[in-house]
């Protein structure tokens, strides 16, 4: 393989070059550049999301915790069950 590999390359080398590469740095670094930039955006986008979220879940938490709860269907089994009409009724007083 390593053969094959080497005369592959003795080849390659030995043929005439059809392009000039002067100009190939600064295409370089200009794709650099906007990488960076995209890889820039991208860590933002993330940090706004995380942020949004992490909001969202603190003031729904909150907003959970202190919103008064209607009674439910269930309300006779509950520790308030004594203060009842229906007890009061049940015992005559």
């Amino acid at each position: 393989m390593m053969r094959n590999l080497d005369d592959l390359l003795v080849r390659w080398a030995a043929m005439p070059v059809d392009r000039s590469l002067d100009g190939l740095e600064p295409i370089v670094w200009r794709r650099v550049d906007v990488l960076r930039g995209e890889r820039l955006v991208a860590q933002l986008r993330f940090g706004a999301v995380a942020m949004a979220l992490a909001t969202g879940l603190t003031a729904g938490g909150v907003g959970a915790v202190a919103a008064p709860r209607p009674p439910g269907e269930m309300a006779i089994f509950t520790v308030d069950a004594g203060l009842s009409l229906l007890v009061r009724l049940e015992t005559g007083r």
